[in-house]
């Protein structure tokens, strides 16, 4: 059995992440869409294509670049256009924070 790791640190079998794709892109793509997440956490620019799921905010390709470089320990860009997968960890992860909340804090 294959196992797939999220970025957060969980661990799935790779069937099960692979059967919820679908699903989670269809979560993602509504998070994305809806303001404040629709705006860059950083910049504040429209068409968000990155996560930075540890901080659960979403990016534009600029800034999630500026987070790619960073470090992990500080930031754990995803792309979520739907090149890679995502867990249910980090999906939740997403719906918790948002940029709304990550702006409070």
């Amino acid at each position: 059995m294959s196992l797939w790791k999220s970025k957060l640190g969980n661990t799935y079998t790779q069937v099960e992440i692979e059967a919820a794709h679908e699903q989670n892109m269809a979560i993602l793509t509504k998070l994305r869409n809806a303001p404040p997440n629709n705006r860059c956490a950083e910049c504040g620019n429209s068409g968000v294509v990155w996560a930075s799921v540890n901080l659960g905010v979403f990016t534009c390709m600029r800034c999630g670049s500026v987070h790619r470089a960073l470090g992990t320990q500080i930031s754990k860009p995803k792309g979520c256009t739907g090149s890679y997968l995502w867990g249910p960890d980090e999906i939740a992860r997403m719906q918790q924070i948002g940029n709304a909340t990550a702006a409070e804090i």
